[in-house]
Order: structure tokens, then C-alpha cells, then sequence
């Protein structure tokens, strides 16, 4: 490719980067809103109108397992079980992940505990074992604490040059390390950072400090034999 060429295509990429980093505030903080307001939140009224208590309450209500199985395999090479139970509770009828404690706590019409929030399912509990599940506000956060991470990478990358080998080893360290930066970003946000999320960053970020390290001393040795 012509070098006029790879300066026009680093220059649109990084002017849609930095348009993209531009709206991060106002996209994290929507979804940080809702993530807050889970966090916050009480129970609704044993009154029979959830509604009453406004939308921001989750709800309790008593379901039965009507169902089990798994998926995988358990041999060698094979993805792990999931083991999942079939819950019913109202009118609604859902199949759920759940930790193994949870699972084997449960038969076939077992009582079960489900709260709601929003009216998606964030926990399931089977004979004082339970299983906490995600609401869609704290997910949607961590995609786009993701985002926001990888949109400044690219944006970096566009910037920097079309050195290749620098590309690459960036690229991939940067990418390593969205874990870390999510969940560092994550625990704080929603004030529960604790010393085992930030040995679990630490943890996680070992691959992209090695890419990193190893991107800086092959140039180095590079320039050593010149």
C-alpha cells in the first residue's frame, strides 16, 4: 500500500477513535446509572405492587425447579459442565446456570427463592444454596469499560506510526490487558474494590506485561547488534 494511503487510513481510524472516546463519559455513565441503582437497591413491598416502591427494587418471589441437566462434557479436552436448572416461578419458566453447590442442592420440585430485577433473574436459591447472576446494567457496564479501553488503544496504534513490529506487540499487550482494566475500573466505580480484585488485575495482567516487555527488548537487541 502507497505511503500516502496507510497515512489516510491512520488518520480516519484515529479520527473515529477519537470520536468514539469523545461519547465514553456519557456511554459508561448510562450504564453505570443502572449498575449503581442494582447496587443500591431494596426489596419492593410485600404488598403484592412491586410497583409501588418505584422500578429500582428487586423482587422476591418463590419459584420450583421443575427441571435439570448439563451441557459439555466431562472428559479431557472437553468444555466444562454447565450445570443448569429449569425454574419456574409465576408464569415464567427459565433455564439457569448455577454453581455446583447450587445444583446439588436440587431435585425435581424443589422450593426455590428467585429475585428479580427488572424482571430478569439475579439469584436463585435452592435449600440455602444460591447463585447470583449479573443484571443486564452491570454487564452492559463491563462491555463498555471494555470498549472504552480497546477504543484508546486504537487510537494510540493510529497515532504512533505504522511500525509494524511495534503494532503488534502493542496491540496485543493492550488487548491482554482489557481484563485487568475492566475489572480494576468496574470494582471501583461501583465502590467495592477490594485487595482481591487487585490481586485478580494483577493476575490477569501478567500475559500483557510479558508481551509488553518482550515488544521493548527485541528492538532494543535490535539496535545492539547495528
Amino acid at each position: 500500500m502507497p505511503r500516502w494511503a496507510q497515512v489516510c487510513v491512520r488518520v480516519v481510524v484515529l479520527a473515529a477513535a477519537v470520536i468514539g472516546l469523545v461519547h465514553v463519559p456519557s456511554w459508561v455513565e448510562d450504564a453505570y446509572r443502572g449498575r449503581a441503582a442494582y447496587e443500591r437497591a431494596s426489596p419492593c413491598p410485600a404488598d403484592g405492587h412491586p410497583a409501588s416502591a418505584g422500578a429500582d427494587c428487586f423482587e422476591q418471589v418463590k419459584g420450583e425447579v421443575v427441571g435439570m441437566g448439563t451441557r459439555g462434557c466431562p472428559g479431557d479436552g472437553c468444555p466444562p459442565e454447565e450445570q443448569r436448572l429449569r425454574v419456574r416461578y409465576g408464569r415464567d419458566t427459565v433455564w439457569l446456570t448455577v454453581d455446583g453447590d447450587t445444583y446439588d442442592a436440587a431435585r425435581r420440585g424443589t422450593p426455590a427463592d428467585v429475585r428479580l430485577w427488572h424482571g430478569t433473574v439475579t439469584r436463585v436459591e435452592v435449600r440455602g444454596h444460591a447463585t447470583d447472576y449479573l443484571p443486564s446494567a452491570g454487564s452492559s457496564l463491563l462491555w463498555r469499560l471494555a470498549g472504552s479501553w480497546l477504543l484508546a488503544g486504537v487510537a494510540i496504534c493510529a497515532a504512533a506510526g505504522s511500525r509494524r513490529r511495534f503494532l503488534a506487540f502493542f496491540g496485543g499487550a493492550w488487548l491482554l490487558l482489557t481484563g485487568p482494566f475492566v475489572v480494576l475500573a468496574d470494582t471501583s466505580l461501583v465502590g467495592g474494590l477490594g485487595v482481591g480484585d487487585v490481586i485478580l488485575a494483577l493476575v490477569l495482567a501478567v500475559p500483557g506485561v510479558i508481551v509488553s516487555v518482550v515488544g521493548l527488548r527485541r528492538p532494543a537487541r535490535r539496535d545492539d547488534r547495528s
